[in-house]
């Protein structure tokens, strides 16, 4: 023995110099290198699946470095967690390639044989450690670290399938939430149950997020048997708001899945798919404002009130003398009108209904609230606009504050303000008192930009001091918000003066009151401009090219001179004298 640890002393000094052989340089003879597990990770949990006997389940491991001459052998070895030991362990498996590879690979069925002839029932669960033992002849050294892993023997399975349809979108669908016509629907793949096994059942599941926690589920159609959900609008927004999603107006971003069930086993699908709706009852508004076009109809705000959703819908809207119109249910489709079939009880409301009555007409023109209220068949045809009822007036309802009609649904008002006054959108009162209703007022609360619709709180405050300009916004029929702004408007552009196109350092205007604001400014050469709010670029005015103004226009061009410049921006109009 002496002599052969010699020979190997030398053979090593000889070798050392080339170092193509990777030897442990810390072991002599036929010792062995520590080594270390690679997966599975410690507290792993595997569940064997009885439909798909012959996946595979590895093992891998770092490889120890041998001595001089035996490369080793490896054993997985694994033992009790609770009662056993890894010197008495209850399965001892060689690795790949009859021990010799630093991996072992066993089909599922496999895995599941060993623990059954070990006692362990059928899908029962069996916590294990585990680790894996190198053996060289001469020397046996297990791993480094030992792990846990928990391991359910087979009972039943199901094997693996996939979502078809609807395809993962991040961009919203259009949901009708009370309609029991239309539906919501979805498909996946077949998944087979285990030989044997209990026939398969399918739930489309939805979560928040990457099904962490999972929000609610619905059985597949056919009592959840088919790879299909066909599920009524109605219904799947029921459930919706059931779960959360109360505000119709908000769009819904959920993820979904489907679950296997076969007897004990549960399989998700392999994929998990992107979902988005936003949900709409929409009614539309057709005649002289849109050239009669049946295909492209003016949709209507939908009201928000719980007992009123799906049922009344109202849009503010100029209107020449002697324009005509109808309401529609559906776009492209001239049978779905509802007309003028009589006048009402009520100043401004007329006898409606599906499918009946002539054009409503109005001979004075104006700004004009257009009310459907189908479940009762009234329409109401009102001189509304919107303005503002607050501290900054009393809180007087029948003199509101107006401003301007930007274009349908949507109005700018410009309000003397303390930076402390609260005030409210208003439609204009009928009478003395607060009336909110299908034919009486409306007026908003909000809060962060949006606006509540039903009449409700809280207050708005006009944050700024003199003046503060608002914006209410219906252009978003589901959506409805409100912007603030500081009441300043600014003249900047190309010279010092203004600002050299940097809005903080532009000319501040005089406010005129009534929307008008003006100043005189000097330019040393020609000059172009344009006007903006104190917050800047966010709401900029230019020129359209005739004598008006409008958001995102064209620079204003003017040679060297003094010049006193007016905007009009209720009128959208400006004059450079």
């Amino acid at each position: 023995m002496k002599k052969f640890l010699m020979l190997a002393v030398l053979s090593v000094a000889i070798f050392a110099g080339c170092q193509k052989a990777d030897f442990d340089s810390t072991v002599t003879g036929e010792a062995l290198g520590t080594f270390t597990l690679n997966a599975p990770a410690t507290n792993t949990t595997l569940v064997l699946n009885a439909a798909t006997p012959t996946a595979k389940v590895e093992i891998s491991w770092a490889a120890s470095k041998p001595g001089v001459d035996a490369t080793p052998l490896y054993k997985w070895v694994a033992a009790l967690k609770a009662t056993g030991n890894l010197d008495a362990p209850i399965l001892e498996i060689p690795s790949d390639n009859n021990g010799a590879d630093a991996k072992l690979t066993l089909t599922q069925k496999q895995l599941d044989d060993a623990l059954k002839a070990k006692g362990i029932a059928d899908g029962a669960k069996a916590d294990l450690i585990w680790s894996v033992r190198a053996d060289n002849g001469s020397t046996q050294l297990l791993a480094g670290d030992i792990r846990n892993i928990s391991i359910t023997r087979m009972r039943d399975g199901a094997t693996a399938f996939i979502l078809l349809s609807p395809a993962s979108a991040t961009a919203a669908s259009t949901l009708n939430p009370v309609s029991t016509a239309d539906s919501v629907k979805f498909k996946w793949t077949k998944a087979l149950p285990a030989t044997g096994g209990p026939a398969i059942t399918y739930r489309v599941a939805f979560s928040k997020d990457n099904f962490t926690t999972t929000l609610f589920t619905i059985p597949a159609s056919n009592s959840a048997k088919d790879t299909a959900l066909s599920i009524a609008a109605k219904q799947f927004n029921d459930s919706l708001v059931k779960y959360g999603y109360s505000d119709l107006s908000q769009t819904v971003t959920l993820k979904w899945t489907v679950i296997a069930t076969s007897g004990t086993w549960q399989q998700q699908a392999d994929y998990i798919n992107d979902i988005a709706f936003i949900r709409e009852v929409n009614f539309y508004l057709v005649g002289s404002p849109n050239g009669w076009s049946i295909d492209n109809p003016l949709k209507m705000v939908v009201d928000q009130k719980a007992d009123r959703y799906s049922t009344v819908f109202y849009t503010y809207i100029k209107l020449a003398a002697n324009d005509e119109f109808k309401f529609f249910k559906t776009p492209g489709d001239w049978g779905s009108g509802y007309g003028d079939n009589g006048a009402g009880t009520t100043p401004g409301s007329y006898k409606t209904g599906y499918n009946v009555g002539g054009n409503f007409k109005v001979t004075t023109a104006g700004i004009y609230r257009l009310t459907i209220d189908t479940k009762n068949d009234l329409a109401y045809v009102q001189e509304k606009q919107v303005g503002v009822v607050g501290g900054m007036q009393g809180w007087t309802p029948s003199a509101p504050l107006y401003g301007a009609y930007l274009q349908r649904d949507k109005f700018l008002i410009i309000v003397p303000s303390s930076g402390t006054d609260e005030f409210k959108f208003h439609d204009r009162s009928l009478g003395p008192d607060w009336t909110f209703g299908i034919g009486e007022d409306r007026w908003w609360g909000g809060a962060d930009g949006k606006l509540v619709q039903d009449g409700g709180d809280p207050n708005i405050k006009a944050a700024y001091t003199p003046y503060t300009r608002l914006i209410w916004d219906a252009t978003n029929v589901q959506q409805m918000k409100y912007n603030i702004y500081q009441g300043k408007l600014r003249i900047v552009g190309g010279a010092p003066v203004i600002g050299d196109w940097t809005p903080a350092n532009a000319l501040d205007m005089d406010y005129q009151g009534n929307g008008v604001w003006k100043k005189t400014v000097t330019f040393s050469g020609s000059t172009e401009f344009k006007f903006v709010s104190a917050e800047g670029w966010d709401l900029n005015y230019g020129a359209d090219g005739t004598g008006k103004i409008r958001e995102g226009g064209d620079n204003i061009t003017r040679a060297a001179g003094t010049y006193t410049i007016t905007v009009d921006e209720y009128n959208r109009i400006y004059t450079i004298l």
